[in-house]
C-alpha cells in the first residue's frame, strides 16, 4: 500500500491525490491504459505508481520537469496534456468520480510553488525509460 506520509520529504505536502489513466492514441482513437495509475501530487513533484498487485516504486515527476499543463479534449475523454522537458506528452484522464479540473489546478500549484531548497533534480532516466517502457506493452 502506498503510504503518503513515508515517502514525503521534508518540507513537502500533499496538495492532491487521484486516479488515473494514461491515454493512447491508436487507429480506432484514443483509448486509456490499464491498469490505472495512482497519482500523487505535492508541492515538488507528481509521482505516478501502477495499481497492481506487484508493488512498484512511483515514477516521480519534478515540479520544475513540467514545462506546460492544459486541459484536452480526446474524442470520449476530457483530460490533460502533460508536456515534459524531454519532450515527452502525457496525456491523462482522470477517474469519473474525480474532476479532470481539480488535478490541472492542483498541478499548476505544483509547477508555482517555490523549490527552495528542497527537490531539484531532475527524474532519473531510468525511471523515465521505465514509466515509457510500461505504457507502450499495455
Amino acid at each position: 500500500m502506498w503510504d503518503d506520509d513515508a515517502i514525503l520529504l521534508p518540507g513537502e505536502c500533499r496538495l492532491g491525490r487521484y486516479h488515473v489513466a494514461i491515454l493512447r492514441y491508436t487507429p480506432s482513437g484514443w483509448s486509456p491504459t490499464t491498469p490505472p495509475l495512482k497519482a500523487l501530487v505535492t508541492n515538488y513533484r507528481l509521482m505516478l505508481l501502477p495499481q497492481t498487485r506487484r508493488q512498484y516504486p512511483p515514477a516521480v515527476i519534478p515540479n520544475h520537469f513540467i514545462m506546460q499543463i492544459s486541459k484536452v479534449e480526446m474524442g470520449y475523454h476530457t483530460g490533460v496534456k502533460l508536456a515534459l522537458k524531454n519532450g515527452l506528452r502525457l496525456y491523462m484522464t482522470v477517474s469519473y468520480s474525480e474532476d479532470d479540473n481539480h488535478l490541472t489546478e492542483t498541478i499548476t500549484q505544483m509547477m508555482t510553488t517555490p523549490l527552495g531548497n528542497a527537490y531539484i533534480s531532475d527524474p532519473d532516466e531510468q525511471d523515465l525509460n521505465r514509466l515509457i517502457s510500461f505504457i507502450s506493452q499495455l
